[in-house]
């Protein structure tokens, strides 16, 4: 899903498209390109809502106002202007710089905050237009109703996802809690998919002219198969820690507004799933930086959330779709209306995690590893 708007028709992207007045349009492999009355569309990545793609983008040409749930961007070209929106919650960042005429997510500029999206005319005037991603729920929920909600959400993007995926399915057991929920969400959907023991990593065109430069300075690239020209399904677990509220960054608000002396529970349940990985030093410093202070829980909500919608991890590469059920933004909402004691119970031991594993095979949590967060 990399892109490049620019005056240049870069070499180093597989496509390159001359848009009007000297200004192109540059892409990897993958992208979907077709016409609807006088405007060009450039799609990729998958919508998901039960609604036919069609009626989808027609309403998004009416409104591209991101709203609608996904991982998914889309660049429209009318004969006066360029419209790039996505997914309600952006999976990849945008950087511009006006003064050298670019707009893209390969390399790092100026960025465009996920809760905005962007127009621009072809003398390369940008105008940046704010939406909202997220309702905030400040209502506490019972463990039952979290758990069912947080189980049918994750159900509903299989269901929805499985039904008009036509590429082969590939997933990869890292030994993570967050891989091993989705692969028993899977298993209950379809036995239509490969078990990944190997790495790999096709050299496509656009990857082995960007990955030593730009690709690779992106963390979860460093961590992510490809292959390539092949259209593939790549399911992943990212957003896992961060939308599940085990990341250390976002745990660090949680703990500031309940003042909960994390170092010390660490201490005392040395056996639970993140020990290891919380008790690194760069973790244990986010631990002890100043608290911040909250004067209600809504602030804390909504603080969290606003740093999630602007971490990207897997975005689509080449013909490789990454699809990321855990990035949806109404997940970490339900998690943050749990009780105080259940949140410890998540942030330490993914309690959440393992309890949707249980109702799907409880055999399954026999894979999860003690080791993946330690080296």
């Amino acid at each position: 899903m990399f892109f490049e708007i620019s005056e240049k028709e870069q070499k180093n992207f597989t496509k390159n498209y001359h848009l009007k007045d000297g200004i192109f349009l540059n892409l990897d492999s993958g992208w979907n390109v077709f016409n609807i009355g006088e405007k060009k569309l450039y799609f990729k990545g998958y919508i998901s809502e039960k609604q036919p793609f069609e009626t989808i983008i027609n309403d998004i040409i009416k409104d591209p106002t991101p709203r609608f749930k996904g991982n998914f961007f889309l660049i429209i070209c009318s004969d006066k202007k360029i419209t790039l929106t996505n997914d309600k919650n952006r999976g990849t960042p945008v950087y511009y710089c006006k003064d050298s005429k670019v707009i893209t997510n390969l390399s790092t500029k100026e960025g465009i905050w996920a809760n905005n999206f962007c127009e621009l005319d072809y003398d390369f005037n940008i105008t940046i237009k704010k939406f909202n991603p997220y309702n905030i729920i400040d209502k506490e929920l019972s463990y039952e109703q979290s758990i069912e909600k947080i189980y049918n959400i994750i159900a509903n993007e299989f269901d929805i996802f499985l039904t008009k995926n036509k590429s082969p399915i590939k997933i990869f057991l890292s030994g993570g809690i967050d891989t091993l929920t989705l692969y028993s969400f899977l298993k209950k959907f379809t036995k239509n998919f490969e078990l990944v023991d190997y790495e790999y990593k096709k050299w496509t065109h656009f990857y082995k002219h960007n990955w030593h430069e730009h690709i690779k300075k992106y963390w979860a690239y460093n961590q992510i198969h490809t292959w390539g020209e092949e259209p593939t399904t790549l399911i992943t677990g990212a957003c896992g820690d961060e939308y599940m509220l085990r990341g250390p960054a976002t745990i660090k608000y949680l703990i500031d507004y309940y003042d909960i002396d994390f170092i010390s529970l660490l201490k005392k349940n040395k056996d639970c799933y993140h020990y290891d990985y919380f008790m690194k030093e760069k973790n244990i410093d986010i631990f002890k930086q100043e608290k911040k202070v909250f004067a209600h829980k809504k602030d804390m909500i909504f603080y969290i959330l606003n740093i999630l919608i602007n971490d990207h991890q897997h975005w689509h590469l080449d013909n490789t779709t990454c699809f990321t059920p855990f990035k949806n933004i109404e997940l970490p909402n339900i998690v943050m209306n749990l009780e105080k004691d259940i949140l410890i119970e998540q942030m330490l031991d993914a309690k959440i995690n393992k309890d949707l594993i249980l109702k799907n095979n409880p055999d399954d949590l026999r894979l999860l590893s003690k080791y993946k967060n330690k080296f």
